[in-house]
Parts: C-alpha cells; sequence; structure tokens
C-alpha cells in the first residue's frame, strides 16, 4: 500500500512538472490571438435626433432584430431604452440597422445569409478593445469588413452542407481558413505576425476559433493561455446558435460523426472538433509537446477520474496532429485535409 501510494504521488508530481512546463510553453512572448479589426469611433450625434422612436423600433424589428434578445443578443427593447436614456442617438440607430441589413445583404450573396442577431451582441471583450456593437457592426458593413463577413458565410454554409459529419465538417474550413489568412491585406498579415509566424500557423489559428472559438486558461494560475477576445463569439456554433435561436453546447452543434471509433472512446467524449482545433493549435502554433499534452490527459484521469478509455481517445487524437497536421502545416490545405481524413475516419 506504500508502494502505491508513493507512486501515485510521484506521478501527481511529474504531471504537475509538465503541466507548469506546458504553461511555460503556452505564455512565452504575446498571447495568441485574432487579428482584429481597428477599433473606429462613433459619436454620438445629438443635432438630427429627430426621427420617431416608433420608427426606428420599426426598423430593427424590420432586419432581422429579436424584440427582446433571445440568447445573448441585446434585443430591440435594449437599443430603444438606450435611446430613451440618451446613450445613443437616432442616427447612431438608423445607421447600425443599414450595416445590419447590407450584412444579410452580402452574406445572401455568398450563398448562406448570416442571422441577423449574430452582430447584435455586445461582450466585455468587444468593450476592452475599443468597440461597440454599432461601430464593429458598422465597420463589419463596410468595404473592408467584406473579407470578414464572407469568411463565416462561407464557413458557416460549409458546415451545413456536410451536417452530421463533423469530421468533414471541421475539415471543410481548413481550405477557407487558409483563404481567410492569404487574403488578408499586406499590414494585417504583418499585424498577425506577434501570434503566428506563417500562414500554416495563421491558418490553425483561424481555424481553431471557426470551429469551436474557445479560449484557454492556465490550469495553475488561472491566466489565459490565449485568447480570441470579441472574435472568438463569431464561430461556427455560435452562429449556428443564432441562426436556430436555440442555445447548445459546441459538443452537441458538432457531434462526432466522421471519426474513428478510436478518436472518440466513450459517448460521453463528444467534443472531438473542439478538442482537435485545441491540440492543433497548442502544437501547431504554440509549439507544445504532444507528449505534454497527453501527460495532462494523464493527469486528468487521476486527479479529475476522467474515463480512462476517452483520455486514450485524445491521445490517439493528439498524436494524429503531431505526426501528420504539424509537419505539413505549411502544405497545400488541400492535401492536409486528405491526410487528416485518411487517419481520422
Amino acid at each position: 500500500m506504500v508502494h502505491k501510494t508513493s507512486r501515485r504521488w510521484g506521478l501527481l508530481l511529474l504531471a504537475l512538472v509538465l503541466c507548469a512546463t506546458a504553461a511555460m510553453y503556452l505564455i512565452r512572448g504575446d498571447l495568441l490571438t485574432i487579428q482584429q479589426l481597428e477599433g473606429k469611433s462613433f459619436g454620438s450625434a445629438t443635432s438630427s435626433d429627430v426621427v420617431e422612436a416608433e420608427a426606428i423600433e420599426a426598423r430593427l424589428l424590420a432586419v432581422g432584430l429579436h424584440p427582446t434578445g433571445l440568447l445573448s443578443d441585446l434585443g430591440v427593447d435594449d437599443h430603444m431604452a438606450r435611446l430613451a436614456n440618451k446613450e445613443v442617438s437616432s442616427d447612431i440607430l438608423m445607421q447600425y440597422a443599414d450595416a445590419i441589413e447590407a450584412l444579410s445583404e452580402r452574406s445572401m450573396s455568398q450563398g448562406q445569409p448570416l442571422p441577423p442577431s449574430l452582430w447584435d451582441v455586445t461582450t466585455k471583450a468587444l468593450q476592452e478593445s475599443g468597440w461597440t456593437v454599432y461601430s464593429l457592426t458598422m465597420a463589419l458593413a463596410s468595404k473592408d469588413g467584406e473579407i470578414h463577413v464572407d469568411m463565416l458565410s462561407n464557413s458557416y454554409g460549409a458546415y451545413l452542407q456536410t451536417r452530421p459529419n463533423a469530421l468533414e465538417g471541421a475539415l471543410s474550413l481548413l481550405p477557407l481558413a487558409r483563404a481567410y489568412v492569404e487574403a488578408l491585406p499586406e499590414q494585417a498579415r504583418a499585424e498577425r505576425a506577434a501570434y503566428a509566424q506563417t500562414d500554416g500557423e495563421a491558418t490553425l489559428l483561424i481555424w481553431q476559433a471557426l470551429m469551436s472559438g474557445t479560449s484557454r486558461h492556465n490550469p495553475l494560475t488561472h491566466t489565459p493561455l490565449w485568447s480570441h477576445g470579441y472574435v472568438g463569439h463569431f464561430s461556427v456554433p455560435h452562429i449556428h446558435q443564432y441562426a436556430t435561436g436555440k442555445g447548445a453546447l459546441q459538443s452537441d452543434v458538432w457531434g462526432v460523426g466522421g471519426f474513428n471509433e478510436m478518436f472518440v472512446g466513450v459517448d460521453s467524449n463528444n467534443n472531438q472538433v473542439e478538442h482537435l482545433g485545441i491540440s492543433a493549435l497548442l502544437q501547431g502554433v504554440a509549439g507544445v509537446p504532444g507528449a505534454l499534452l497527453n501527460a495532462i490527459e494523464a493527469l486528468e484521469v487521476m486527479v479529475d477520474h476522467e474515463n480512462p478509455i476517452a483520455a486514450n481517445a485524445d491521445r490517439a487524437l493528439n498524436r494524429v496532429v503531431q505526426e501528420i497536421l504539424v509537419p505539413k502545416v505549411e502544405d497545400n490545405p488541400t492535401e492536409i485535409t486528405e491526410a487528416l481524413r485518411a487517419a481520422l475516419q
């Protein structure tokens, strides 16, 4: 009994050391973020606040905003309350409605309209970045914002076309992420170099954001390992929630269809798309060795009593990322998806 107890604590200590080492890999330098649009100032107009409140309310409803907010979207009632409290002007609200209408038309022209309520969401990260829900929506509706809207529309369309095959859906986003990275203006490509040094690394950053938008915190210090900021809201699972008006877990939106059983293990291990994206980002961008990720899996089994079968499936997924994705990260994205498909299905 003493021998087993000592061995257990020895493994726990080893795992903690590995976690700390992983944290050093992850927090070196700047945090990983996605290149974001530059905030613009939209002052509150006062001279032309002559539009009747009823007309503004009707306009906001006409472009598709929910009367009260169905999920975490603000809803028309919130905007009208802001207008009444002089927190926003009638001009800004009408420009906001015009922008939402333009975004709907732009995404429809791409073949997959995006839900108007997707734009009607404010978060702490948005505010900390110097945006308001109004200024961001107007920026996205501008000529400079087209590239971002097109990517979201194409990505959501790809998801819908491949349902319920989660693997095919996830893989379909990889070439779209690369095309987006390569189409970014030169200034944006230069700015993102602080977080992703190559097109391949930037592709993984965007790919993971589209699949889940998940940010992560160091389990020891509880500080961010990486954060997508407000951009994390614009992920395929979030788009689908606003399109359907139903809150859902990412695992429910994606499922595990298409993955070979060895990469799932048990029914409860249903977040494999999210796991694929996180493992790709950690190993392919942050440079975390796969062995460290696998050690964390062992820690979760030992300390958190996670299912060992599920842990084995996650380790198998980590190995595919390590042996197939990371070495090919700068290759043609179609070749990468073919290699991943052959390994994972």
